[in-house]
């Protein structure tokens, strides 16, 4: 099912940072590439990406509509710094994980949870099966080429006992293509809103998704 749990964030327009990152060298975007602190805090990369609060929300709308309690447990596929994660810890979900790829992020989550978080791929996810109530992923399996998005799809689906949610970058129209193809320099995968609805079928997904269209970046 397509969700949005999102309305409630901040609006922002990268119109002129999709400009910048049009113009990075080879070795800039290899740089970014590595996940490291040019990617999280760089200029070239998100500018500063640090806790301001902004995640409350969309935990707040994930813990109702999936019925979350104190018992439960829930996973973050490509975490980043944990931020979310955080605030489902502080609204009493306390059982959170988190996984990135990203040594710098994990090493800059909040202390309070920062001991069930590890440095992990998403396409191949060290957590036993049926191990979460809830599992998510925003903004992360594009990174990934395409075999390993279909990997990193089957492992959340492997890993969760029962929800699992993802956000994922796609496009409608040349507009949007351009977008999501000037922003995510360090992307791999570029589906389609029709691509992204073929790969759930064939892999027999029956998670939640939201598809992240980039019409309003300019």
């Amino acid at each position: 099912m397509h969700l949005d749990f999102f309305s409630r964030l901040p609006k922002t327009t990268r119109g002129n940072r999709v400009d910048k990152r049009l113009k990075l060298t080879v070795a800039q975007v290899e740089t970014l590439k590595q996940y490291g602190k040019e990617y999280f805090d760089g200029e070239t990369g998100y500018g500063g990406y640090f806790y301001d609060g902004r995640w409350k929300p969309v935990a707040e709308e994930m813990i109702e509509h999936y019925k979350l309690t104190e018992s439960s447990r829930v996973l973050e596929v490509g975490c980043a710094k944990g931020y979310l994660m955080y605030e489902f810890y502080r609204l009493g979900i306390t059982n959170v994980h988190g996984c990135d790829i990203s040594e710098y992020a994990i090493s800059n989550v909040p202390k309070e949870i920062a001991g069930n978080f590890r440095v992990m791929g998403a396409d191949k996810l060290d957590y036993p099966d049926s191990a979460f109530d809830l599992v998510i992923s925003i903004d992360c399996i594009n990174n990934l080429d395409s075999v390993g998005v279909d990997r990193a799809i089957l492992e959340m689906m492997r890993v969760s006992r029962r929800d699992v949610f993802m956000r994922v970058g796609s496009y409608r129209t040349v507009e949007e293509y351009e977008n999501i193809k000037g922003w995510g320099v360090t992307s791999l995968t570029f589906d389609s809103e029709a691509q992204w609805l073929t790969r759930f079928k064939r892999l027999n997904y029956s998670g939640d998704y939201y598809l992240r269209f980039m019409e309003l970046l300019k």
